[in-house]
Formats: C-alpha cells, structure tokens, sequence
C-alpha cells in the first residue's frame, strides 16, 4: 500500500475509534445524533444490519459503508437515510463529473 493511503487509513481508524470513544461514554438516558458526510456508502441491502439500516439505501456498500453499520450497530444508533423512502432523483446526495454517490447520514 502507498504511504498516502496507510495514511489515509491510520485517520479513517482514528476517526472511528474517537467516535467509539465520545459516544460511548454519553450516558444512555441521552439522545446521540451524528450528521455529516461519513464518505461511506451504506448500499441498498440491508445484509444482517435489521434495525440499523431501514432497507432504502443508496448504491453498493463499500468497506467504510460497512465501518458506519458496524458503528451503528455497536452504538445502537439507526441510519436514519435508509428507514424511508425518497424519489430517485433525491437519494444522492453528490452529483458531480458523472459521479454520483450517498455519502451524507444521520446517525440517530
């Protein structure tokens, strides 16, 4: 692997385990609620993450798609995104140079 991309890596790692960290310790009896762009597609399927995601996701899961589930899972957090569902031409939420993609959650 280059050096850009373990470096790429090391900060996905970081930024997870801190997200692990500041969630974790917020008492049950509060509401946790994480926005924002995640760079990760969470896909259509649900594939074993009932009660995460809602079933009207957004393309093909990638590794850090993946990394938001197994969050939200932990967490007992829900992908908000994927529980309704949106006309087509409203599910991405990045549309540039033929690029299209869903990278912007609500963790709640």
């Amino acid at each position: 692997m280059r050096l850009k991309q373990v470096e790429v890596q090391r900060r996905k790692i970081f930024l997870w385990d801190q997200m692990i960290s500041v969630t974790g310790s917020i008492l049950a009896s509060e509401l946790i609620v994480v926005c924002g762009g995640l760079n990760g597609h969470v896909g259509t399927n649900v594939d074993g993450y009932d009660g995460v995601h809602g079933g009207y996701g957004f393309g093909e899961r990638n590794a850090d798609g993946e990394r938001i589930l197994e969050f939200c899972d932990a967490m007992e957090l829900i992908v908000t995104n994927t529980g309704f569902k949106r006309q087509k031409n409203k599910l991405a939420t990045y549309v540039s140079g033929g690029r299209v993609s869903a990278t912007d959650y609500l963790l709640f």
